[in-house]
Parts: structure tokens; sequence; C-alpha cells
């Protein structure tokens, strides 16, 4: 009887154990989709995605109309949710450098207010593109509907996303760099990215303390521009040689696949690494043969070691290769620096707030101010570096954003 009863004992033992673990599972699962987006995709077919939890039974549903070249997506009042702080809205478009969808706020009442008035990069075709805009909490207290029109080109919209974030206390380092989106773990979009505004580029170069920031070509280029193969070079003279840096830029067109390999000195160093990204990031997109793409601007970057340098003309040629499934997109770089740290004495180091722009120069005196370098980028102040120090590939000219047409492509 004592065993009968013990087992009886165990087994229900086993059984409020597992409910217990079901319970929790359940929980974790609801908590999940608390947060899930609202997508709406339009390429390569049209679908709505279900209404998540925060939104069933809150607003409309997402409406499209294609006849007038915009599509609604509805957004809830934030006084009507717990977990949410504010909401993202993510688009993806092919962008052929005419300026991109237009973004409207329409409040309940029927006040309107532009969110932005291109969502694209004005003169440079990059192709498949996605931007991401934070609605204010201000905006969207009440509630409302964003209106996306890409008038004339509605064709070319891929999907918009509609994402809940929660509100973090978050403490950011730095004065260069304004966080605004924590996208993932790996990547964390500035105030600018997120403000439906241009994106600016960074001209000239300055110094923060021991580090130089040389820019290299601030505006677009062309990697792949016909008849370069593919390569592009960079002349940095350096007076002294750095102890470690750092080659950045920015990459889009870029395939998933294909790389971009750096060599300095003649010395291979390794690929333009991209930063990670989630695969249920928005930005994500899976062709019609189901090969997977990359939406948008994405930041990328390789150490180079002190050894690889020397006083003197430096190159750094940048040179791409193309995975066999690669569709032969162009492929193109912006923001394109040299982070430079050097370990010269000095008295008092330059602080953050002492940071200058270094006009193109000869001179070969230091200051507490200057970067130990001469000249890193003759011409980068104005934009884009001078034509002679592109020994194999000149900058891709940027062509007059071509006349809006009211006839989809």
């Amino acid at each position: 009887m004592k065993d009968i009863r013990s087992q009886s004992k165990l087994l229900a033992g086993s059984r409020l154990a597992a409910l217990v673990i079901l319970f929790f599972a359940f929980t974790s699962l609801l908590r999940a989709g608390a947060l899930d987006p609202l997508v709406i995709t339009l390429q390569p077919k049209v679908t709505i995605g279900a209404l998540p939890a925060w939104d069933a039974g809150k607003t409309y549903a997402p409406s499209i109309h294609s006849e007038s070249d915009y599509l609604n997506v509805p957004v809830p009042p934030l006084t009507s949710q717990e977990e949410i702080g504010c909401f993202a809205l993510t688009v993806v478009f092919n962008d052929n450098g005419d300026g991109g969808p237009l973004v409207e706020w329409i409040s309940n009442h029927g006040d309107c207010t532009l969110l932005s008035s291109g969502l694209g990069d004005n003169g440079v075709a990059i192709g498949l593109n996605a931007r991401t805009l934070l609605l204010s909490q201000s905006l969207t207290l009440d509630g409302g509907t964003l209106k996306i029109s890409y008038t004339g080109r509605f064709a070319r919209l891929v999907s918009a996303s509609l994402r809940p974030a929660k509100e973090l206390g978050v403490a950011a380092l730095g004065e260069d760099f304004k966080a605004a989106l924590i996208a993932d773990p790996q990547h964390v979009l500035s105030e600018e990215e997120v403000s439906g505004t241009d994106v600016r580029s960074e001209s000239g170069d300055r110094t923060d303390g021991y580090v130089t920031h040389a820019a290299l070509a601030s505006l677009p280029v062309r990697l792949d521009f016909p008849g370069s193969e593919g390569v592009m070079e960079f002349v940095v003279p350096l007076e002294k040689k750095p102890v470690g840096s750092l080659i950045q830029a920015e990459v889009g067109g870029l395939d998933p696949e294909s790389w971009i390999e750096v060599t300095v000195n003649g010395e291979s160093r390794g690929i333009l690494a991209p930063s990670p990204f989630a695969l249920n990031d928005p930005s994500v997109v899976l062709s019609t043969e189901g090969h997977l793409q990359l939406a948008g601007w994405r930041n990328a970057s390789v150490f180079i070691p002190a050894r690889l340098w020397m006083t003197g003309d430096n190159s750094v040629v940048l040179t791409l290769h193309r995975a066999a499934s690669d569709t032969g997109a162009p492929v193109y770089l912006r923001k394109v620096r040299g982070d430079l740290l050097f370990s010269y004495m000095m008295s008092t180091p330059a602080s953050p707030s002492e940071k200058t722009t270094n006009s193109p120069s000869t001179g070969d005196s230091t200051s507490l101010t200057e970067s130990p370098i001469s000249t890193l980028s003759n011409g980068s102040v104005y934009g884009n570096p001078s034509p002679t120090l592109f020994h194999v590939a000149t900058p891709t000219p940027i062509p007059n954003p071509p006349a809006t047409t009211n006839s989809p492509d």
C-alpha cells in the first residue's frame, strides 16, 4: 500500500510540476507576443499580418490604396498601453535616388503633420533601402494614423512595419553619437537616423584626445563604378605612425554573401565587416527567388594594426568580391573614415571639447588641439576627397534627381 501511495504522490507531483512549467511557458509567450510588430507587405505580394495584441480592438485595420499611391497604418493611443512607451515605423522601398516615400501623421481630429518629406537618399540610387522613424509620445498619445505616400512610384514600396518599443533609462557616453532607438543589441539608431530628415555627411578631419578621425569620403561613392572592377583606393599621408586604427564606413547595396576586402600598403587585412543584424528585422527582405537581402545602409569596420602603416603616403584599397549568387546591384559607400590612435607624448591631451576640423595644409607643426598628421584626406573638408587621391577609381558623380512622374515604374 505504501508503494502505491508513494507512486500516486510522485505522479501528482510530476503533473503539478508540468502544469507549473506550462504556465510559465505560456506566460512567457504572452509577454513575448505583447511587443509583436504590425507588418504590411506590398512586394512581392500584398499581405497584412495579424493584428498584434497591443492593437486588437483599439483601431481599424490597415488599408492599402494603390490606385492613389498611399497606405494607412493605424496607431493605437499610448494611453491604452501598459508596456509600450512609443512606436517606431520602418519603411522598406526601392530607392532610385528620387527622395523616397513621404510620411504624414493624421490625428483622430483630422489634423495633418508632415513627419518626412522623403525617406530616401537624394541623387543616390542605392536600390533596396530602409528607414525608421521614431514617433514621439506627444504625437501618439491619443492615437492616429500614419499615411505613407509614394506618388507615381507606389510599386517600389516593399513593406511598412509598425513596432512597439519599451521605454528604458539608458545613459550614453560621448557627445558625438546621440542614441534614440535600440533596434537590437548590435544596432542602435541615432536621433538623426530616426528623425525622417536627410542624413548629413561628416566632412573634414577632427581630433578627439589621442584619436584622429580622418574623413576619406563623406558623401556617397559607388564602389563598383563601371570600369573600376570594384576597386577603390584612398591615399593617407602620415607624418607619424599610429599605434592602432580602424577603417569605418557605411555600406549600402552589398549582398550579404559578398564582401569588401581591405588592403593596406599591399597587405590584405581582411574584410570590411558589416555589423550583425537580426533576422526578423524589417530591413531583412526575401527576393522572389528566396534570396535574403538587406535594405538600407549598414555600419562596417576593420581593425588595422600599427605594423601596416608607414610614414609618408599610405595606400588603402577596398576591393569588392561578389558571391556567385550576387545579383550585381550597385554597392555604395558613405562616411568612409580612418580612426587613428597616436601615443605621442603631450603635456595635456586635447579634450573632446577642443575638437578641431583640420583644413588641408602642409605644415609640420602640431599643437595640443591639432592632429599629429598632416592632411589625411585632402579635400575631404569639402565633401568627397580630391579625385587625385583615387588611384584606381574616382567617386561616382551623383546625378541630379530624376523628374517625378505620375506613372508607376
